[in-house]
C-alpha cells in the first residue's frame, strides 16, 4: 500500500512543479506577446498612413511582400506613433449607425479616429479600423484617408483566415498598392453604383492614375467581395462622420 501512495504523491508533486513552471513561462511570455501584438498593430497603422522606414521604397518592394516582411526599427515606430499619430473620439448618432447596416463593425455611441498631423499640427490624414467577412472568417483591416476625404491613403489587413496563395494574398503588396490614392468621390455623389469597384485587371495603379477601382486577386472572388463590401460600407460611415465633424 505504501508504494502506490508514494507513487501518487510523487506524480502530484511532479505535476505541481511542471504546472508552476508553465505558469511562470506563460506570465513572462504574455507580456512579450502583448508587446509584439501592439508593435504589429502600430506597423499596420503606419503602413496605411503611408509611413514607411526611410530606407524602404515602396515601388521596389516585392509583389508578395507583407507588412511584417518590412524591416522596421521599433524605436522609430514608437517615435512616429507618438509624434505623428493621435487618437480622437467622435460621437455617433442613431442615423449614422444606420450607415453600418451590413457591416461587421461593433460601434457604440462614439468611435475612435486616428489622426496623422505634421510638425505644425496640421491634419494630414484620418485612419480607422474596418471589418468584414471573407470566405472563411472575419477580415479586419486599418484604412487611412486624406484630410480632404477625396482619396484613400492606404490599407493594411491585420487579421484574416483566407486560403494561403489565394484569398490570403490580400495582405500582399500587389493587392494593397491599388488602395494608394484610390478615388473616393463616389461616396459623395448620389448614385446607385458602388463607390469602389473591383476589376479583373488594371494597367496602372491609382498612384499613376487615380480611379475608383482596385484590381482583384485572381481566383479569390469571395474574399475580394468581402473586402469590397467592407470598404464600401465602412468607408461610407467614416467619411460621413468625418465630413460632418470637419465642417
Amino acid at each position: 500500500m505504501k508504494r502506490p501512495l508514494f507513487t501518487i504523491l510523487f506524480m502530484i508533486i511532479i505535476t505541481v512543479v511542471f504546472v508552476s513552471a508553465l505558469a511562470v513561462v506563460n506570465e513572462f511570455s504574455l507580456d512579450r506577446i502583448q508587446k509584439n501584438l501592439a508593435m504589429q498593430k502600430n506597423q499596420s497603422i503606419l503602413y496605411a498612413f503611408d509611413i514607411l522606414p526611410a530606407a524602404v521604397q515602396e515601388d521596389r518592394l516585392p509583389s508578395t511582400c507583407t507588412t511584417s516582411d518590412i524591416q522596421w526599427d521599433k524605436t522609430e515606430i514608437s517615435k512616429r506613433m507618438k509624434n505623428e499619430i493621435h487618437v480622437i473620439r467622435l460621437p455617433v448618432n442613431p442615423q449614422e449607425k444606420q450607415l453600418l447596416k451590413g457591416s461587421f463593425l461593433a460601434i457604440g455611441d462614439s468611435v475612435e479616429i486616428y489622426v496623422r498631423t505634421d510638425e505644425k499640427n496640421q491634419i494630414l490624414a484620418y485612419g480607422f479600423p474596418i471589418q468584414g467577412k471573407g470566405l472563411w472568417g472575419t477580415i479586419t483591416a486599418f484604412g487611412a484617408v486624406s484630410s480632404d476625404l477625396t482619396r484613400m491613403i492606404g490599407i493594411d489587413f491585420t487579421q484574416q483566415t483566407e486560403t494561403p496563395g489565394l484569398g490570403a494574398r490580400i495582405t500582399e503588396q500587389s493587392f494593397k498598392i491599388y488602395f494608394r490614392n484610390l478615388d473616393l468621390d463616389g461616396f459623395f455623389r448620389q448614385s446607385k453604383l458602388a463607390p469602389i469597384v473591383m476589376v479583373a485587371q488594371k494597367d496602372q495603379t491609382n498612384l499613376e492614375k487615380s480611379t475608383s477601382s482596385v484590381e482583384a486577386v485572381t481566383g479569390a472572388t469571395l474574399t475580394c467581395n468581402g473586402v469590397l463590401n467592407m470598404v464600401n460600407t465602412d468607408l461610407r460611415f467614416y467619411l460621413t462622420l468625418l465630413k460632418k465633424n470637419s465642417s
